[in-house]
């Protein structure tokens, strides 16, 4: 996982580059056509390049470390649930937003009895903030997943005087839509954008 410091310092080289490389009033131009074409092309960040992020040393063992926090969290669920009387008949997902937005989607029955199972839960730290907390991860993990791939498609396509602009503007296009942390009777899972396909 490549950390918010050293990728401001990617960007702080990168932007040097460019100063250094800006050249001529027409080589400037040219420069400027050649991101333009690119922005065009490269209008968000592409799997491959999120595939490449997420696969990286430091991002596949925090992906597998969440992996683990959420099998762990999954059992330690179900087996609280079923000890309240409480069995689930199909899958329930926790979603948190990047925004905090927290949602749960199940059947009504699944939905009813598991928001009531929370609102019960005394444990400490409770579900809830078990599940909060695993989702914060998740989202910091997949932002850092996404600038990455960011940088790299920028430094790729982003041309001698573009790289900023097309970093800018891929940020702004991320994906947002959150963790989503699934859980049913024999299985369970945690995505996020950027996760590893093999994780989703």
């Amino acid at each position: 996982m490549i950390s918010l410091s050293s990728s401001n310092s990617l960007l702080t080289y990168l932007t040097a580059q460019t100063s250094q490389n800006a050249g001529s009033t027409g080589s400037s131009t040219a420069s400027a056509t050649g991101s333009t074409t690119a922005n065009t092309k490269v209008a968000t960040v592409t799997p491959a390049a999120l595939q490449a992020a997420a696969g990286r040393h430091d991002a596949s063992v925090a992906g597998r470390a969440l992996d683990k926090q959420q099998a762990a969290l999954a059992g330690d669920l179900r087996a609280a649930m079923s000890k309240s009387g409480i069995k689930l008949s199909g899958a329930v997902e926790f979603s948190v937003s990047s925004d905090g937005t927290v949602g749960i989607k199940g059947s009504d029955a699944d939905k009813a009895a598991t928001t009531a199972f929370l609102k019960a839960d005394t444990s400490q730290p409770s579900f809830a903030t078990r599940i909060a907390t695993q989702a914060r991860d998740a989202l910091k993990l997949s932002a850092t997943i996404q600038q990455s791939a960011a940088i790299s498609q920028a430094a790729r396509y982003g041309g001698k005087s573009g790289v900023m602009s097309l970093y800018t503007s891929l940020m702004q296009q991320t994906n947002t839509s959150g963790a989503v942390f699934t859980v049913a009777a024999g299985s369970s899972s945690l995505t996020y954008p950027g996760a590893l396909a093999t994780k989703a």
